[in-house]
Order: C-alpha cells, then sequence, then structure tokens
C-alpha cells in the first residue's frame, strides 16, 4: 500500500483539477497528465488506491449536496478514476 499522505496529495490534485472543470475551465490536458504521472509513479498500488479515495470523495460530494449541483465535478472525479483503473 502506498503512504496515505502521497493518496491524499494526488487525490487533492485530482480535486483540484475537477473543480477547474467544474468551473468552466480547461481541465482535459491536466487531468490526463496527472493520471499518467500517478500511474507511472513507483509507489506500489497507488494508482488503484487513488482511485478509491476519489470513490470515497464522490460519494461524500454527492451526500452533501443530493440535489446534484456538482454532478460535472463529480463526473470527472469519476473520470480520473477510471484512467488510473485502465
Amino acid at each position: 500500500m502506498a503512504e496515505p499522505a502521497l493518496i491524499i496529495d494526488h487525490a487533492n490534485r485530482f480535486e483540484a483539477i475537477a473543480t477547474d472543470g467544474f468551473e468552466g475551465r480547461p481541465y482535459a490536458e491536466a487531468l490526463a497528465d496527472l493520471a499518467r504521472r500517478v500511474r507511472a509513479h513507483p509507489a506500489p498500488g497507488l494508482p488503484g488506491e487513488v482511485a478509491r479515495a476519489l470513490g470515497i470523495l464522490c460519494a461524500m460530494i454527492e451526500e452533501s449536496a443530493p440535489d446534484g449541483r456538482f454532478a460535472r465535478k463529480v463526473a470527472i472525479l469519476r473520470e480520473a478514476a477510471e484512467r488510473l483503473r485502465g
């Protein structure tokens, strides 16, 4: 398992990218680049752990805003998780 601080750091970076996308700024290139860097990182299991953290973050966002106002942000975070799993 990767260090928890490393997992949280990368999840936070993905969250910042998702916020950019949610706010209408370009995000696709940054998302793809970060996903590549996480997959290439030497820490064992890091991509899967970060994807899991993103899934938890998505659930927390959806719980806090059941009206779906953050649906675009959640979709971007799910895209990030899929890139890490794929």
